[in-house]
């Protein structure tokens, strides 16, 4: 009995310090994850908080951190990881007007979670059709979106091997390391369901701005295979996706995307790629990369509208607009008061027209729904047949519009200052006929409020109409010969704008 009490204290110690053992080795990975989800968690709120504020960039920016989080901390396919894809999804939907990076972020998130869905706080109609067409088109995560598939070794994936039978959607197994200073062997499989027109490796190394683009070719009935260049591969990280386009350039079927790219750890690195440690390094993957400084690259390749899904110079990220140009045209009146310009007769009736008037314009998006921009307003008297009057009315405005919606569609209103010459032409009472229209001119202080509503066509180009009231103040009498009277001009412009 003391023999068998013996053995099983020491089977009981053994066990005992094996626990204890385990526990240790355990504790730093839960502590690890822990702080990995406090952190995600932390900067979805930031995000979230700043989408609140309009201030969208910031709120993607903050986002594509959460996602490089993840990854590090290998928490790809965790719950927290689909609120950040969702998250990212409704920036880009609501605060930024791009729809399809707004799909291949949902596509991401149910891909994870096929049960998420947007809180009621953000939600809109045209939000959630499009988390249900993801939802629809990604059934059990097997098409398009990113993540999915088991992490490869540090020397990349064996020979792709796949029964194309069963095949559907895109299958890729996704790679978290690589060996620098070699080429890189990518592979994927493609359902019969997915008619590809191409199939690209889309990739950007550290301190690049812009994707490039590696070529695949089908090396089997359904497995395409292509090569990441070793020269793209000297820094300590990459960013990838897999996509496979149609005829027209869209992507029907992508393992990650421009907006949220796979991101691989490039060991034994031979140099270059822009400094920087990858565990301290918080690198927006959607931003592009950045000088040794820190500031991020913040020009991409592409349109607003594109997610890198177009072939042929618009495949990369989502590119800010910061400049715009303007031409509108119309017509108007104006409540006029004084003598006109011409004749010096007083002005009986109130309003008087202007039938045609240009503004050309340049301007600055401060946000996505707020600008300022320098316009050049010329009227034209029409119909004036005074001998001398001037042919031309010029004008200078410096203008704010502020769009009502987030998206920077919609209603919006206008404010402005400037100086000028505003001119309507007046009918004269008792005048021979061919003499008898004036001018009455307005100004020189311009001041401008009014509203309108914009549109976009697609491809960085709206359409806007807008109504102007423009109020003359005589704080000088004349401007050379001109007598400058009180007024209030009335413009109905309509034009287009080209973001840039």
């Amino acid at each position: 009995m003391r023999a068998s009490a013996t053995r099983w204290s020491f089977v009981a110690a053994l066990a005992a310090l094996f626990v204890f053992a385990f526990g240790l080795l355990a504790a730093p990975r839960a502590h690890a994850d822990a702080k990995s989800k406090a952190d995600i968690e932390q900067k979805i709120k930031a995000a979230l908080e700043n989408y609140d504020l309009l201030e969208y960039e910031e709120a993607r920016k903050l986002l594509n951190q959460a996602l490089t989080v993840a990854k590090r901390a290998k928490m790809d396919n965790e719950p927290i990881t689909a609120r950040v894809h969702l998250s990212l999804g409704i920036v880009y939907f609501a605060g930024l007007g791009d729809a399809e990076s707004a799909k291949l972020s949902f596509l991401n998130a149910v891909e994870i979670d096929p049960n998420i869905q947007i809180e009621k706080a953000y939600a809109t109609p045209e939000m959630s059709k499009l988390l249900e067409d993801a939802r629809a088109e990604n059934p059990g995560g097997d098409g398009g979106g990113g993540g999915g598939g088991e992490p490869s070794g540090p020397t990349g994936p064996e020979p792709m091997v796949v029964d194309c039978a069963t095949v559907t959607g895109m299958q890729h197994t996704i790679l978290e390391s690589a060996t620098g200073g070699a080429d890189l062997r990518v592979e994927a499989a493609l359902g019969a369901d997915v008619q590809a027109a191409k199939v690209s490796i889309m990739y950007r190394p550290r301190g690049a701005s812009e994707f490039q683009e590696a070529p695949m070719t089908l090396g089997g009935s359904c497995v395409y295979g292509g090569t990441i260049p070793a020269s793209a591969l000297s820094g300590d990280l990459i960013h990838y996706y897999v996509a496979a386009y149609n005829a027209a350039g869209k992507v029907i079927a992508s393992k990650g995307s421009a907006g949220s790219p796979n991101i691989i750890e490039v060991s034994a690195a031979t140099g270059g790629g822009g400094g920087g440690s990858f565990g301290v390094d918080d690198e927006d993957p959607l931003a592009g990369g950045h000088k040794a400084d820190g500031n991020r690259g913040n020009k991409g390749n592409g349109d607003d509208d594109t997610n890198g899904g177009d072939i042929g110079g618009k495949v990369g990220r989502v590119s800010k607009k910061t400049l715009f140009l303007a031409i509108a045209g119309g017509s108007g009146a104006g409540y006029v008061t004084g003598e006109t310009e011409q004749q010096a007769n007083d002005v009986k009736c109130c309003f008087a027209p202007q039938l045609l008037h240009v503004m050309p314009e340049l301007g600055y998006y401060l946000s996505p729904t707020t600008t300022v921009s320098v316009a050049v307003r010329l009227g034209f008297p029409i119909g004036a047949n005074i001998p001398g009057h001037s042919p031309v009315a010029p004008g200078g405005l410096i203008r704010v519009r502020h769009s009502l919606s987030k998206t920077g569609s919609g209603l919006m209103v206008v404010g402005g200052i400037g100086g000028g010459v505003l001119r309507d032409t007046i009918k004269l009472d008792g005048a021979q006929a061919g003499m008898d229209t004036d001018v009455v001119a307005l100004g020189p202080l311009l001041v401008n409020l009014g509203a309108g509503y914009n549109a976009s066509l697609g491809g960085g180009v709206n359409l806007f109409a807008e109504l102007n009231s423009i109020a003359g103040i005589p704080v000088s009498g004349k401007l050379g010969n001109s007598i400058l009277n009180f007024g209030v001009q009335f413009d109905f412009n309509l034009g287009l704008v080209l973001g840039f």
